[in-house]
């Protein structure tokens, strides 16, 4: 699909009066629409993908159907922890489990992971034990 070319708002003095007012601007005309500017949108995919807030809200993903893709028992005692560079960090509650998930539980999982969201977006599980457990 073609990139629809934006058009720019219509100058209206009518606001621009209000605004100089508003914010005591002294020249009584608007600035010169700057001709390099781009829009915010064709930006803010990469910011985002920099301050790592995409990494969040997969994560966010992983954890509203953890119970779906692991099953009831699995969910009562795992929970999804960090996501960076295609690693998912699983927290479980205790270290019978951790040894449990390991080996062909933890690919079964990994598999169902990557059929949901992606064999590129998840790569491999680290398992751990939960730090917020007493």
């Amino acid at each position: 699909m073609p990139a629809m070319k934006r058009r720019r708002r219509t100058y209206d003095p009518d606001k621009w009066q209000l605004t100089r007012e508003r914010f005591q601007i002294a020249d009584p005309a608007p600035p010169a629409p700057d001709a390099d500017a781009l829009p915010v949108a064709d930006f803010v995919d990469d910011i985002l993908k920099n301050m790592k807030l995409d990494s969040h809200a997969k994560a966010g993903q992983i954890t509203e159907v953890w119970p779906e893709i692991v099953g009831p028992q699995i969910a009562r005692h795992t929970r999804p922890g960090h996501y960076d560079n295609q690693l998912l960090t699983v927290f479980v509650s205790h270290p019978a489990w951790l040894m449990e998930l390991r080996g062909a539980p933890a690919r079964e999982i990994l598999t169902r992971l990557q059929d949901r969201f992606g064999a590129e977006t998840i790569t491999d599980i680290r398992w751990t034990i939960d730090p917020g457990q007493p």
